[in-house]
């Protein structure tokens, strides 16, 4: 039977459970770099905690008398995490948040259990790859996705005298993707209301985007939401 309460196996399961909590700590202040809800403190608590289980589903299998199955413990723990993972992710208008940070979360998870059942060049190699995923994608999805977030455009205009054409080459010079047009007309008022559903990057300047659509019309309003 192995001695996990004092000795070298003390000292070893103190170091993953410290390990797992460094892998946490990191992958935490990464998402408080993107201001998102989930932190160092809710990943650190994952993070010791799952490498704890790793520890107890590899202890329960060891011990002669309690004759444990190590993998029922840990697939508990996974289909837990998903429940955490789950509570992250919210639907903001046409967007949704939190993705990333679900997967940060679960990954969390299998780091840490990895940890515990002392697999460690292979959690440090998925440790490494996902960090480095996560910065490096982040950059290429800027310059070959960079309108990502989707947003609407509101514009009234006075009278019915409007280019949507030109409307449309503003946009896209400025980096807008339109997706969608709808029209309402208010005849009493004499207005044009221009609903207009585009991607966006999340770099843009509005007010030179309001002062370059006011030459398509007699522009009443400008709306982005």
């Amino acid at each position: 039977m192995f001695n996990f309460v004092f000795g070298e196996k003390f000292i070893e399961c103190c170091a993953r459970i410290l390990l797992s909590g460094v892998f946490g700590i990191v992958l935490g202040i990464e998402r408080k770099n993107h201001f998102q809800a989930i932190g160092m403190r809710t990943l650190l608590l994952i993070s010791v905690s799952c490498a704890l289980m790793g520890i107890l589903s590899f202890w329960a299998a060891a011990h002669e008398h309690l004759m444990g199955d190590p993998t029922r413990i840990a697939a508990g723990v996974l289909t837990g995490i998903g429940f955490i993972g789950g509570g992250a992710i919210m639907h903001q208008g046409f967007n949704i948040k939190g993705i990333t940070t679900a997967a940060i979360i679960w990954t969390t998870a299998a780091l840490s259990l990895a940890v515990g059942f002392g697999i460690y060049l292979p959690a440090l190699f998925a440790f490494a790859m996902a960090l480095i995923g996560l910065k490096a994608f982040q950059k290429v999805e800027d310059i070959f996705f960079p309108a990502a977030k989707i947003k609407n455009i509101d514009l009234v205009y006075k009278g019915g005298d409007v280019d949507i054409g030109q409307i449309k080459e503003i946009l896209s010079e400025n980096g807008i993707i339109v997706r969608d047009i709808n029209f309402c007309n208010s005849y009493d008022e004499d207005l044009l209301e221009i609903t207009i559903l585009v991607n966006t990057p999340d770099e843009r300047d509005l007010k030179k985007l309001a002062n370059e659509l006011k030459q398509t019309g007699a522009l009443q309003k400008f709306s982005f939401s």
